[in-house]
């Protein structure tokens, strides 16, 4: 038994000593070797060295397992880990960022004693937060601050977080620029200070996406309650912009230590995706062709403004002229004849700034065609048409309102005695469904005596058929 014992002596101290022992592993082999003596000639001699080298060679074998360079002990308990730094005078090792991101998962987590890096000063900073020790987090956050130049998110985050606390200290006035004033941009509490501090440090490190985030929500919250203007939200979707980048999203939460963090981080920026739809809107343009046997009067043209606008402007004889002001919605009379034009809107917000352009083109006819379709989707060409003979091989005539025909290409027909389908134009031209209303028609169908079925088509004005329909000879 004192053999065992002397060998776990001497096993715990090679552990502590291990850093500074490189021959551990070298051990290991000496250990199987020497247990092979102790079967071959057993003696009191060879037994107690074989112990001694197995007890050696096991804690080489379990600290290569391990993967721990300061030894099984110090791995596991911290101030044996500074014991081992101060007395061996050893070079400081850190946790890498994987271990100390689980170690933030476990509520029981120990701070590090001595931290040798920013990512473990961070790491204490993070805990101590969670247990709203605001000094011992503030200093040390101050701590990884000064070790790492660029830091982590979660060090603004964090830094932003703690400077809005109660009982702070402040920040240490030897972190380098711009951290400081970023620091206390995203600390302030009032919407528009915070805007007015975030915008030019956004503007110099445009690459700073927890700066752009917190300068996102900034410029929604100082327009509360009415909100931001259509201008404004498109300025809050270029800041959002990098954010739709999965690949770069990805990168960013990735350089986070704690991932809680990033998760909060993503949520608050989905949660601002309504302003790319608000950014998108325009305004639009309804048009309102005269109804048919009113040729004198003009089209209209509904304005729809997607936001409250101080004026609408039309831009004509080379400038901006308000349009529409005494109507609701603003609306623009353009009389015959009517003639294709290009027209150019915009509208001026609630602040005076101007929108985005818009091109809209006037196709008078075309306008025509579909509100002449939208009429034979109501009223059916041959709705009210019942097929008889007026003579023989010739049935009464089929009458087109004129106000129909810019709808209709043409109609095709059939009979059970003919199955072969032929196709009579009834279109107007552009030229002449500009100049007026088109004229009414009448379409003949000379069809065999023996016929007993009519079968009609529409071949709408843009190019579609409608279903046929089947209707008996009298």
């Amino acid at each position: 038994m004192a053999g065992l014992g002397a060998a776990a002596g001497l096993a715990v101290a090679a552990d502590l000593l291990q850093p500074v022992l490189p021959a551990l592993r070298l051990l290991a082999l000496l250990a199987a070797a020497g247990f092979a003596i102790t079967l071959i000639r057993p003696s009191t001699w060879t037994r107690g060295a074989a112990r001694l080298a197995a007890g050696l060679g096991i804690l080489a074998l379990l600290q290569a397992m391990a993967d721990q360079p300061r030894g099984l002990l110090a791995g596991s308990v911290p101030q044996l880990a500074a014991w081992q730094q101060r007395a061996l005078r050893l070079a400081p090792h850190p946790w890498d960022p994987d271990r100390l991101r689980a170690a933030l998962s476990d509520p029981a987590a120990s701070l590090r004693p001595e931290p040798a890096s920013a990512d473990e000063a961070l790491f204490n900073a993070l805990l101590l937060a969670l247990r709203r020790d605001v000094p011992g987090a503030s200093s040390a956050l101050a701590q990884a601050l000064r070790l790492d130049p660029a830091p982590r998110p979660d060090s603004l985050l964090l830094g932003a977080e703690l400077l809005r606390r109660p009982g702070a200290p402040p920040l240490p006035g030897d972190l380098p620029s711009p951290l400081p004033e970023l620091l206390h941009a995203l600390a302030l509490a009032e919407p528009a200070a915070r805007v007015a501090a975030l915008d030019p440090l956004v503007v110099a490190e445009p690459d700073n996406l927890v700066a752009a985030a917190a300068l996102a929500q900034a410029r929604i919250a100082a327009m509360l309650p009415r909100g931001p203007t259509i201008a404004e939200a498109g300025g809050i979707a270029v800041l959002l912009a990098p954010f739709d980048d999965a690949e770069r999203l990805d990168a960013f939460e990735a350089s986070f230590l704690d991932p809680r963090r990033a998760a909060v981080l993503r949520q608050g920026v989905a949660a601002l995706g309504w302003a790319r739809e608000v950014a998108g809107r325009r305004l639009e343009v309804a048009t309102l062709l005269p109804p048919p046997g009113m040729p004198d009067q003009p089209a209209l043209l509904r304005l729809a403004v997607p936001e409250p606008a101080s004026a609408v402007q039309l831009w004509q004889d080379d400038a901006w002229v308000a349009v529409g002001a005494e109507e609701s919605p603003p609306t623009l009379r353009l009389p015959r004849p009517f003639r294709p034009t290009t027209l150019r809107l915009r509208y001026l917000d609630r602040d005076g700034v101007a929108s985005a352009e818009v091109a809209y083109r006037f196709d008078p006819a075309a306008a025509l065609r579909a509100q002449a379709q939208r009429s034979l989707a109501r009223q059916h060409p041959f709705a009210l048409y019942q097929p008889g003979w007026i003579e023989p091989s010739r049935l009464n005539p089929l009458p087109i309102p004129g106000h129909l025909r810019a709808g209709l290409a043409a109609v095709e027909w059939r009979t059970d005695a003919e199955p072969r389908p032929q196709r009579l134009p009834v279109g107007v031209t552009d030229a002449a469904l500009l100049a007026g209303d088109p004229a009414r028609i009448l379409v003949e169908f000379p069809a065999s005596e023996s016929a007993r079925l009519l079968v009609l088509r529409a071949i709408l004005a843009d190019g579609t058929e409608a279903e046929p329909v089947e209707l008996a000879i009298r």
